[in-house]
């Protein structure tokens, strides 16, 4: 995988910088698609007479909830 400007810098659990290029290939394609759904959703919230600092709270709250879920019933 070719390093482009954009990419991000991944850190491991153990505070360490995660290397492999296909972790970090997935992880930059899940950041950026997240970034293209948040954008439109801002954008709809905005265009629909949402204020945008509290657009910007509830995405932030959103974010500061999520707990790892897999394996979990």
């Amino acid at each position: 995988m070719k390093k482009k400007s954009q990419d991000l810098i991944w850190i491991d659990k153990k505070e360490k910088i995660i290397s492999c290029d296909e972790t970090n290939k997935v992880l930059n394609e899940n950041y950026y698609e997240t970034l293209t759904v948040l954008q439109n959703a801002f954008d709809d919230a905005i265009i629909l007479g949402c204020s945008e600092r509290d657009v910007r709270l509830k995405f932030s709250k959103l974010i500061s909830n999520m707990e790892f879920s897999l394996g979990k019933k």
